[in-house]
């Protein structure tokens, strides 16, 4: 469980993300900006990149936080369209209340590990659905999940782009659009 002091020194990381390039921020600026002293910070992490990597889980643990009561009505391995208005309305939801962070996250994708990250979603959440529909080569795995992945970021980056101009039933239809579904 993150101190108070932990949350701040990651929640200023975040904002500063939104000011400055993740190279150009120091330690001193950030516990500035979070009002902590550098003991503070210095008595939870080595360095700034420990603090990075703690500020993505604080924004796993946002989204999983919003989307407890979704979680536990569907399983990953549900046979389930990543497409379908289960799946599509509570994220674009998250995006929309939380655009500020979420353009911080796709302008910062490398220092966010995105890669790694790419690599729990595969495991988690593509494989189990791409085997259900007979897909078992795992590099073919790998290039859908690319696709759909490039796409969506894609579709979401221009609807922060517009700060969210088109409602949430529209970018469902946009995105539904892209990928056609089996009847």
């Amino acid at each position: 469980m993150a101190t108070k002091a932990q949350i701040k020194l990651q929640q200023a990381l975040i904002l500063l993300l939104d000011e400055a390039d993740f190279d150009h921020i120091s330690v001193s600026k950030i516990c500035q900006t979070a009002g902590v002293n550098r003991s503070t910070f210095y008595a939870y992490y080595d360095n700034q990149y420990d603090l990075l990597e703690e500020a993505y889980d604080y924004l796993v643990e946002l989204f999983r936080a919003e989307f407890a009561t979704y979680q536990a009505a569907v399983s990953p391995n549900e046979d389930q369209s990543l497409v379908s208005e289960q799946y599509l309305k509570p994220y674009l939801q998250f995006v929309r209340d939380h655009a500020r962070i979420y353009r911080i996250y796709l302008t910062h994708q490398r220092d966010f590990h995105h890669q790694d990250r790419f690599d729990q979603l595969v495991a988690n959440i593509f494989r189990p659905r791409y085997q259900k529909h007979g897909v078992m080569d795992e590099e073919k795995i790998r290039y859908m999940s690319s696709f759909f992945m490039a796409g969506i970021t894609q579709v979401i980056s221009r609807w922060l782009r517009r700060d969210c101009h088109e409602d949430i039933d529209e970018m469902v239809e946009i995105i539904q659009a892209c990928i056609p579904q089996s009847q």
